[in-house]
């Protein structure tokens, strides 16, 4: 009666399961990795973006800048003028996904 059986036996079945464990233990850190970079990339864009705003708004002449902070998707991007340079630099910070602080800056032709 057993020897007819065309199915898999238990021993099949865990090889093939571990098989596949072995084969998801070393992509995962890998996939984890990479939406991570994505994340970051996507605050970076972020940033820059409403670095270039502020900066077209001040080229423009519309506003006179004032440091504030803009909360984009829970992320806080900070605003500050740096005058020590010549020409000053306009600089966007924000904490990235390994909570470390990130700048990023641009020089600003003030009218």
């Amino acid at each position: 009666m057993w020897k007819n059986s065309k199915g898999f036996t238990l021993v099949e079945v865990l090889a093939a399961l571990v098989v596949w464990m072995v084969i998801a233990s070393v992509l995962l850190p890998g996939l984890v990795r990479m939406n991570q970079e994505r994340k970051g990339f996507i605050l970076d864009q972020q940033a820059r973006f409403i670095l270039t705003l502020e900066l077209e708004r001040i080229r423009t002449g519309a506003i006179l800048f004032e440091e504030n902070t803009v909360n984009k998707n829970g992320t806080s991007y900070a605003l500050t003028l740096v005058e020590d340079t010549v020409p000053p630099m306009l600089c966007v910070s924000y904490t990235n996904y390994r909570s470390l602080e990130v700048e990023r800056c641009a020089y600003v032709h003030l009218p």
